[in-house]
């Protein structure tokens, strides 16, 4: 009797924990269903619906849908989505922002519609897809570094014009940062550009540098301050240039234009596919002025990145009458791979001359040395390519020597003529001493009242001055 008490017992708790795990199986598939046909039923009619928060996603014969209120947390790659054939993605109204890495290596996605209610997306979130046009809506403030990286297929991008950038650094916010484009689509030669770029708000420049690997830039109509004319863009009255997009590779600047800012060609910001090959200045330019963004002063020098053009002896042709010795040494400072054929333009249009007591010496008028010219076998980009200076004398019609004009050259020793008044910044570079690992000069200086730039050597080059 006991024991038939007891089994009954035991069969009610059994029902009762059945209805409690029953219960507990209708919460669990009330936030993450998964519907499913039978074994027989074609992959294509597959869907799959998986929440994230009050965010959902579904596919459907390839197609993505990102619905509900709020932020899509987590990537399609840490979903159940993981290796799925998506080909399109639509983010519903409702959902604000789009994580990290979102779709990253969806390599068959082509297409992606973004709701107006997105106004954040995370870093890499189109990496590696397959898309060829995307329109960013006006409401996003803000994407990721590396957003487009790998998009080999992209061709054109709509989006805001003074949209922020969530930075990838890993070394702290006091650390030197230079901007990176937001898609990287192979180096120099090799890379392709996206066919165009527009911007759909008001333009912050520092967003026209990070889409400069492109062919044309447009700039929103309603636009104050910017115009794109010929998919260039100028000051609302046209008359200085302030950025060419670098997948460009001839660059034909609009008549009327009287000023070219040096940020125009020379970006603060790390870009892999400049293509530019010719440029060509029209009469009407007479100014070539420095680049002000974000209070950082952008004279081109020595960037780190120029080695990533595609052309490594750019084309310069000048039509102007009178140009300025300052503008010209700024043409001369930003462009290290056009200084072959400047040179010819300058010396054709007689801004500047071979100095006649040395024909490598590049001078400006009353005396200012531009540079010293390079062999032809020498290579600015390869040190190890570098002519060693060793007795040189620098003729007493030289009264300044300017900056970097012994750039591409190592100097043992070297003797400043009596007439030498100044020595600009970055003037020169040490010899390398291989048995001391360290750089060595010795510079002969004739004029007791020169003025020596603190800057003229590389800081931690070992230079003894001998006066008289």
């Amino acid at each position: 009797m006991r024991e038939h008490k007891n089994i009954e017992k035991r069969n009610l708790y059994e029902k009762k924990f059945l209805k409690r795990l029953m219960m507990f199986g209708v919460v669990t598939v009330a936030a993450v269903t998964i519907f499913t046909q039978t074994d027989n039923a074609s992959a294509a009619k597959k869907k799959i619906k998986q929440s994230d928060d009050c965010v959902t996603m579904s596919l459907k014969k390839g197609v993505l849908t990102v619905k509900g209120k709020g932020e899509m947390k987590k990537s399609v790659s840490a979903t159940a989505y993981k290796g799925k054939n998506i080909k399109k993605v639509v983010i519903k109204e409702g959902v604000v922002s789009l994580p990290d890495n979102a779709f990253k290596d969806c390599k068959k996605l082509t297409s992606v519609k973004i709701s107006s209610t997105v106004k954040n997306i995370g870093v890499s979130a189109f990496e590696n897809t397959a898309i060829k046009n995307i329109t960013i809506p006006k409401t996003v403030k803000k994407l990721g570094d590396y957003i487009f990286s790998g998009c080999k297929n992209l061709e054109s991008v709509t989006m805001p014009g003074n949209i922020k950038v969530k930075e990838v650094w890993p070394y702290g916010v006091d650390a030197d940062y230079t901007p990176r484009s937001l898609f990287s689509r192979g180096v120099g030669a090799s890379a392709k550009p996206l066919k165009n770029v527009k911007f759909t708000t008001a333009l912050d420049l520092g967003v026209a540098n990070r889409m400069g690997d492109c062919e044309n830039f447009e700039v929103s109509e309603g636009d104050k301050n910017y115009k794109s004319v010929d998919g260039m863009i100028y000051t609302k009255d046209g008359k200085t240039l302030v950025r060419i997009p670098l997948g460009r590779k001839k660059v034909i600047i609009n008549d009327g234009c009287t000023t070219v800012s040096t940020g125009s060609y020379s970006y603060y910001v790390d870009i892999d596919c400049k293509q530019l090959s010719e440029i060509v200045f029209p009469k009407t330019v007479t100014k070539i002025t420095d680049d002000v963004y974000d209070g950082y002063y952008d004279y081109g020098y020595d960037s780190g990145h120029e080695h990533y053009y595609g052309c490594k002896d750019i084309k310069v042709s000048l039509n102007m009458d009178n140009l300025d010795r300052e503008s010209i040494h700024k043409l001369w400072l930003t462009n290290k791979y056009w200084r072959n054929s400047l040179k010819d333009e300058l010396i054709r249009k007689g801004f500047a001359k071979l100095n006649e007591e040395n024909e490598r010496m590049l001078m400006f008028d009353n005396g200012y040395l531009c540079a010293y010219l390079m062999k032809d076998d020498s290579k600015i980009d390869d040190m190890s390519t570098w002519e060693k200076i060793d007795g040189l004398v620098i003729p007493d019609n030289v009264k300044t020597i300017g900056k970097e004009a012994f750039r591409g050259f190592f100097v043992k020793s070297l003797t400043v003529g009596s007439s030498v008044q100044y020595i600009e910044d970055n003037v020169f570079s040490a010899e390398f001493i291989p048995e001391t690992y360290k750089y060595f000069a010795t510079v002969y200086i004739k004029r007791p009242d020169i003025v020596i730039s603190d800057k003229a050597f590389n800081e931690n080059d070992n230079i003894k001055i001998v006066m008289g």
